[in-house]
């Protein structure tokens, strides 16, 4: 965890100079190319510093063990069921939002409703039938 908030933190090392000289060479008349360029120097400076407080917080994990094994991270990650049909559903609608912005806004309405249809059946898949818990 200390590494990756080295990593992040060090971000600002090189966007706030690289900022710096993108403003000097535009003269500052281009307003959106420094102020983003500086932006993500402090975005990169803000997750480090939240990763060298998590750190700090829980301490040492299994990934900042150098003599660690692959079994010290074996945990749950969390629950998927491979044969479920309703991710395809969530996507579809998604999908149908994404061309509704693109080509007209009355797409969207029938894009939301079959990812929210998708949504409850996600949900609610394990309540009822053969796989209830």
């Amino acid at each position: 965890m200390k590494t990756s908030a080295i990593i992040f933190s060090s971000g600002i090392l090189f966007f706030l100079p690289i900022a710096f000289i993108y403003g000097f060479l535009t003269d500052f008349q281009e307003l959106v190319g420094f102020p983003a360029i500086l932006l993500v120097g402090l975005m990169s400076l803000m997750i480090g510093g939240y990763l060298f407080l998590h750190d700090r917080s829980i301490g040492r994990i299994a990934a900042d063990d150098l003599d660690g094994e692959i079994s010290d991270e074996a945990y749950e990650y969390g629950f998927y069921s491979p044969w479920s049909w309703w991710p395809i559903t969530v996507a579809t609608g998604a999908g149908i939002c994404f061309v509704g912005v693109a080509v007209g806004w009355w797409i969207v309405p029938f894009g939301g409703l079959i990812a929210l249809v998708g949504l409850v059946g996600l949900v609610y898949e394990y309540d009822r039938g053969n796989h209830a818990h």
